[in-house]
């Protein structure tokens, strides 16, 4: 498993992953200090809040573009039947790869959470809970690209369901607003509009409560948003890795 864990790590320099995320991040935090800075009141604030939507933003489609595309390549490299062959099981290798992807992800996260804290003069406390947010964050998109490519056969379609994933996971919140829709709508709304809401918010997670740029500003009040993200982790993490073992399980080499 450490074999793995290397390589994916030694995949991740090879195809520029760190070099690229890191230099889109810089030119981000660039542009957010010159853009919150033409705000009269709560300069520092919206400096904060923008470098940190933005970062995360990037963070997340560049470790979903490294997952499908280096797993992809590992199957259609026959690496991973390279890797069967060997005496290891099959779910050994689902979380070799999953502790690879993590370990490339903190690589990037170190240095990212390091600039927020000096560039923007975040809340100690908040920054803490923001990465820690963060990183569960990442482990469910990283284990819904496996997954989506495992399922998908192919990288392309794998990064358009991941991306469509975590995009309508954000938007959680939003939809579960709409719920509550006033009566002056119609049947329409007040029928199949919110209980189609309610399905999304079942099967998705409320991706929205997650690493939240106000922590790093205000800090944190309220410990409800914390509790959701912890409890949701638990329960979207291993479901995503259990089903990643079963439909890897299935697969004739």
């Amino acid at each position: 498993m450490k074999v793995i864990i290397n390589y994916i790590i030694l995949n991740g320099v090879r195809d520029r992953l760190y070099l690229s995320v890191l230099l889109t991040l810089i030119i981000s935090f660039i542009v957010s200090i010159i853009f919150g800075s033409t705000f009269l009141i709560e300069k520092q604030e919206s400096v904060s809040a923008f470098s940190a939507g933005s970062s995360r933003l990037i963070f997340i489609i560049g470790i979903t573009l490294f997952v499908c595309l280096n797993l992809h390549r590992s199957f259609e490299n026959k690496e991973i039947e390279f890797i069967i062959s060997k005496s290891i099981s099959r779910q050994k290798i689902i979380i070799g790869y999953i502790s690879g992807y993590i370990l490339s992800a903190t690589i990037i996260l170190i240095p990212l959470i390091l600039a927020l804290f000096i560039l923007t003069k975040s809340d100690l406390i908040g920054l803490l809970y923001w990465s820690i947010s963060l990183v569960l964050e990442s482990l469910i998109v990283v284990t819904f690209a496996i997954l989506a490519t495992l399922i998908l056969g192919n990288a392309f379609s794998a990064i358009l369901a991941s991306l469509s994933f975590y995009i309508l996971s954000r938007m959680m919140g939003i939809f579960v607003y709409a719920i509550e829709l006033p009566k002056s709508y119609g049947d329409f709304s007040n029928n199949i509009l919110p209980s189609t809401l309610k399905i999304l918010s079942v099967v998705f997670p409320r991706l929205d409560i997650y690493s939240k740029s106000q922590w790093l500003t205000y800090g944190i009040s309220d410990f409800t948003d914390i509790k959701i993200v912890l409890l949701q982790s638990l329960v979207y993490i291993p479901l995503l890795i259990f089903m990643s073992f079963y439909d890897f399980g299935k697969k004739q080499f």
